[in-house]
């Protein structure tokens, strides 16, 4: 919000009026003082000066023209020499308001307040109705932070006169800073009332609004729109609105709202930033790290900037790029807790646990109050295998803003683990499919806990719904999206926390498979399709949900994958849904490739076809939850640096007794993955074909070479 003085762009044409004093105190016998004053006003400043002192070399005392010479001065840039011109008109002429109001003035704009302030007074002293004097008096105190002294000199400007514009501008801006936003709407609509084009108002009012909160948010974008009619070239007016709207979470008019400012000003820093934020959460992560990387280009030690690019080029599966990024951030701020955080991401997609877990340790002495200093870490102790410690850690998560819970109050009711005898639990699904899928054993075991009696209450996914109705030790099953969903509970849980409250380690994983069947209104009528000398179906995934953070970095483009088709004997069914579904069309017209993304309208239509499957192949996404949950055969593409629940360096999981892990074994490389997968199949189908063997597992990965021992 900006107050309104005598030299903004939009009051140029009263600048010179304003800075000289009243229109009649501005009468000069000279026309060549008239002269010098339109020159002024059309930005000739050496014609108005040259003019100025004509006049002066002819009447060296005339205080009108050492005034206005100050005032040239000022416009040229020389506000100190503007200063002294103007105290030397003062000394000819001590009771001219309009000079001291140009003093003032001109000493706030040389960072001289309270210098300001004292001439401004003397001003209105000489002449207390004087509007301009009150305004800029007004200014020099909230440039000083005294707002209700600001308030008051604005009101005095307003008193007693016609509404004036920019006085109520600036009103509504000290309104806005004391956070009385209501008054300050007013004020800025009092102004707009005056001066229906008036953008700078339109946009303080949007910056009053958009404090306001949420429920203000669609307005104060009105507001910015109003302003922007008005003042199209102005850059700053579309990233307010870009930010509006990315609050309001309409991202696609966010972005296009950013572009525009863009265009204005490519080099635009916040905007640079604010876009690939909002292209991140669009999912257009290429598109974020290339702004990203222009802002770092346009301000390469800008922290902001550093750290962005280094987290969106994580999220793109470029871990060693992020860390050459975060490493000149570090530099720069080497206890910012930030940039910390995002190097220790980078250091666990690496494999490199302990220096990850060091620096989240730092996090959390940084910032003992935040819940990521004990969440990180939690990831790094169950990727290492140690359960106990792990759990009670990721039980921190309720803390993170991330955690979206389905109850209103998570803390509240929250159950400890001891016998229900005769309450009522909720347990409650809290993340993705895949941990719904992977963490729902645990419900048949709270049978355990019943005590004296007592009921278990489910509450899952919708397109997860059918699937679990085939879960043992279900009393009451629900799902999110029923209408006018009530549950009456005595106490809830969410669904990953039941791991921590039954103390589970790697050795007493629940592992009774399957613990997941079709459901009979999902069992298919007919057999699937195959093709002339196939002997194995095989399912396939390649990518899982756009919005999740590493989905780029588990997926594998569909080309690299479709290099499998080629394998002699095997049909591949697709099982890929939403994004990334279309790709397989043109592959269908090879006789042993198939789609049913039409046919798949939930995870028990999913469930369906994998139960008459031989294998699924597919990245670390929720069917391999399902096919694990189904004890189906898996097999698991997993990226460089895994994830938590895979444990690491194993290509079994204590989770799925059927799976098989396929590891890369070089960071974001998927074609000696692909190689180890399409010699399993060729394997298999020769087994099948010669003696009609049970499915075998992928070859195992190269045993590393043994260092050799130089001789001593």
């Amino acid at each position: 919000m900006n107050d309104t003085v005598n030299d903004t762009p939009e009051m140029a044409d009263e600048s010179a009026q304003h800075a000289i004093g009243d229109a009649t105190q501005s009468v000069h016998a000279d026309t060549r003082f008239r002269e010098a004053v339109e020159a002024l006003k059309a930005g000739k400043l050496q014609d108005a000066e040259t003019k100025v002192r004509a006049i002066l070399a002819d009447t060296p005392e005339d205080a009108l023209s050492i005034h206005l010479l100050g005032v040239i001065a000022h416009q040229a840039k020389r506000t100190d020499i503007g200063i002294d011109l103007v105290r030397k008109a003062i000394a000819l002429q001590p009771e001219t308001a309009s000079f001291r109001n140009t003093l003032g003035f001109l000493l706030r704009v040389a960072k001289q307040p309270d210098a300001a302030i004292e001439e401004l007074k003397k001003a209105i002293d000489v002449d207390p109705t004087y509007s301009e004097a009150y305004n800029n008096l007004g200014i020099a105190y909230a440039d000083l932070g005294r707002l209700d002294e600001a308030r008051s000199a604005y009101e005095q400007a307003l008193k007693d006169r016609e509404p004036i514009p920019e006085i109520l501008n600036n009103l509504g801006n000290a309104y806005a800073r004391m956070r009385n936003f209501d008054m300050a709407v007013a004020q800025y609509d009092a102004a707009i009332a005056t001066r229906p084009n008036y953008a700078e108002a339109w946009s303080n009012r949007g910056d009053a609004l958009f404090s306001k909160g949420k429920d203000h948010f669609a307005d104060a974008a009105e507001s910015y729109e109003k302003a922007l009619e008005y003042a199209p070239g102005f850059v700053e007016l579309w990233v307010k609105l870009g930010n509006c709207r990315q609050t309001e979470n309409k991202l696609v008019e966010a972005e296009a709202a950013f572009r525009k400012a863009l265009r204005i000003d490519p080099n635009h820093l916040r905007c640079l930033t604010a876009i690939a934020g909002v292209l991140e959460r669009l999912g257009k992560l290429s598109a974020a790290a290339s702004h990203m990387r222009q802002a770092v280009a346009v301000a390469p030690d800008d922290l902001a900037a550093l750290k962005g690019l280094g987290h969106v080029t994580l999220k793109l599966g470029n871990a060693v790029e992020a860390k050459h990024v975060l490493e000149r951030a570090r530099a720069l701020a080497p206890a910012d807790p930030d940039t910390l955080y995002s190097y220790a991401n980078c250091l666990l997609r690496m494999e490199q646990l302990q220096p990850a877990m060091d620096l989240y340790l730092r996090v959390r002495e940084l910032q003992p109050n935040q819940a990521r200093g004990t969440f990180a870490p939690a990831a790094v102790l169950l990727m290492d295998g140690q359960y106990e410690k792990g759990f009670a850690a990721y039980e921190s998560r309720y803390a993170m803003s991330a955690f979206k819970p389905n109850v209103p109050n998570i803390r509240e009711r929250l159950w400890d683990g001891s016998p229900l005898d005769g309450r009522r639990l909720l347990v409650h699904v809290e993340q993705g499919f895949g941990d719904t899928l992977q963490f729902c054993r645990y419900v048949p075991k709270l049978r355990e806990k019943l005590g004296t009696g007592g009921t278990i209450q489910f509450l899952c996914e919708q397109e997860l719904y059918r699937v679990m109705t085939t879960l043992d030790g279900v009393d009451e099953l629900h799902h999110v999206r029923e209408t006018d969903l009530k549950i009456v509970y005595d106490v809830q849980i969410p669904l990953l926390s039941l791991p921590h409250r039954f103390g589970t380690s790697v050795q007493t994983i629940p592992a009774d498979i399957p613990y997941l069947s079709v459901p009979k209104d999902a069992q298919r009528k007919k057999p699937l399709p195959s093709s002339d000398g196939s002997v194995l179906k095989v399912g396939i995934v390649w990518t899982g949900r756009p919005t999740h953070a590493d989905n780029l970095y588990r997926s594998i483009p569909f080309k690299e994958l479709a290099t499998l088709f080629d394998v002699d004997g095997v049909d591949f069914h697709s099982l890929q849904v939403g994004a990334g579904a279309d790709e397989i069309q043109a592959a269908t017209a090879r006789p042993n490739v198939f789609s049913y993304a039409q046919d798949l309208k939930d995870f028990s239509d999913t469930a369906a076809i994998i139960a008459e499957l031989d294998l699924v192949v597919t990245v670390d996404t929720a069917v391999c939850h399902l096919a694990g949950a189904m004890g189906k055969n898996v097999w698991t593409l997993i990226p460089y640096g895994g994830e938590w629940r895979w444990l690491r360096g194993r290509e079994d999981t204590p989770w799925y007794p059927t799976m098989k892990l396929v590891r890369q074994r070089v960071l974001g490389d998927w074609g000696m993955v692909l190689d180890r997968v399409r010699e399993g199949l060729a394997g298999v189908v020769d087994q099948r074909r010669a003696t009609a063997s049970d499915l075998v597992e992928p070859p195992p990965a190269p045993a590393k070479k043994a260092k050799s021992k130089k001789k001593s």
